[in-house]
């Protein structure tokens, strides 16, 4: 049975399967002269209106929070506005993330060809450029770094079995339901998350000292105070610019220095996004979680429908994401800091949880996906 922690990436969104069980060359321009706050705050510029399906999260926030309609609707009608017209209004894509918590970054694919099918192709391939993006994102000192939960997404897959991922990339299918990956202030220990990731890692030798993550940072975590964020790197695999059921991020804003499940998000502030026509030399970057709370993160997501054209149909939206659990050379302040032994847990125990994931996971039927 699943943790409430995990039910997220789960349940909702069905790929109990992988998270639980034993089973990132970026151009950034530099700032001239600032642009006013209330310019980029303009800057929401619709772009289509869409169904947001919002009934999964609510779910699992007043079954595991106590929270009714934490979302005020379970459906409806949201705008969904341009993502690359806001990206405009800031100084680079650095900027974008921090303001927003998304942003989308240019990433030419590799002369040598990814085979994303294949775990070793994707780690010999694909995650040097994943830590060249992170390293152009994040100048600040980053202590460790490991890529996670990779994921083939398309509307045609379904989920693979457990016994075909060690040496293949699992597949998905996409998905409709608004969720967030992890819901990392849930989970009793710092170690519950790590061993998650230790089973879904796609290692890389450059920042790790050891073959657990476990081992590599629960006392940099614990002891030592620091920061750490999870991202998920979202790319288009297909030949064409993605038109069909593309990924829509809600940018949370909340009133006061509160964060999610603390409070429900403002919806006057808050802004659903997507990257229109996203290519395969793009990555769509967004944060999942981050221990600052001052970090836009715990960004809902889903992929949306979107008004289809006649030659959509064959070009079925293929993509491919990853998770990167990052940690900082940077001690969180105690006012500042999610992951304090104070914050808000669950109602439900481990146990409970896991039953309610299961009777979720067969409500439904599809996989996992963004």
């Amino acid at each position: 049975m699943m943790s409430a922690a995990a039910f997220l990436s789960t349940a909702l969104v069905f790929l109990y399967i992988t998270q639980s069980c034993s089973f990132i060359c970026v151009s950034f321009t530099s700032p001239s002269s600032p642009i006013p706050m209330m310019q980029r705050r303009n800057s929401h510029t619709m772009y289509t209106q869409a169904r947001v399906d919002y009934s999964a999260a609510n779910e699992y926030i007043q079954a595991h929070y106590n929270i009714s309609q934490y979302f005020h609707h379970n459906d409806c009608i949201e705008t969904i506005h341009d993502g690359r017209r806001l990206q405009e209004s800031c100084h680079n894509e650095r900027e974008m993330l921090k303001e927003n918590g998304l942003a989308i970054v240019a990433s030419p694919m590799p002369k040598t060809q990814i085979i994303w099918s294949e775990r070793d192709s994707v780690q010999q391939c694909y995650l040097p450029e994943l830590e060249r993006i992170i390293n152009k994102l994040f100048p600040e000192k980053i202590i460790h770094l490991s890529f996670w939960n990779p994921m083939m997404r398309g509307e045609s897959l379904e989920i693979s079995r457990q016994r075909d991922q060690l040496l293949h990339t699992p597949t998905a299918n996409i998905a409709s339901l608004v969720h967030i990956d992890t819901d990392v202030g849930a989970y009793d220990s710092i170690e519950e998350i790590l061993a998650i990731i230790d089973n879904n890692r796609v290692q890389n030798d450059s920042l790790a000292s050891s073959s657990s993550v476990i081992e590599d940072v629960t006392d940099d975590i614990v002891s030592g105070r620091k920061r750490f964020a999870i991202l998920n790197f979202w790319r288009n695999t297909g030949e064409t610019p993605v038109t069909q059921a593309p990924l829509s991020i809600y940018s949370s804003r909340y009133d006061g220095d509160v964060a999610f499940p603390d409070a429900a998000p403002n919806v006057e502030d808050s802004k659903w996004y997507m990257f229109p026509n996203a290519t395969r030399d793009e990555v769509i970057v967004f944060y999942q979680y981050d221990r600052e709370r001052d970090q836009p993160s715990d960004l809902w997501h889903c992929a949306i429908e979107v008004e289809e054209k006649e030659s959509d149909s064959v070009h079925r939206r293929k993509s491919f994401d990853i998770r990167a659990l990052i940690v900082f050379d940077d001690e969180v302040s105690d006012n500042h800091d999610r992951f304090s032994p104070e914050r808000t847990s669950p109602v439900l125990s481990f146990e409970e949880s896991g039953c309610f994931c299961d009777k979720q996971a067969a409500k439904r039927t599809g996989g996992e996906g963004k």
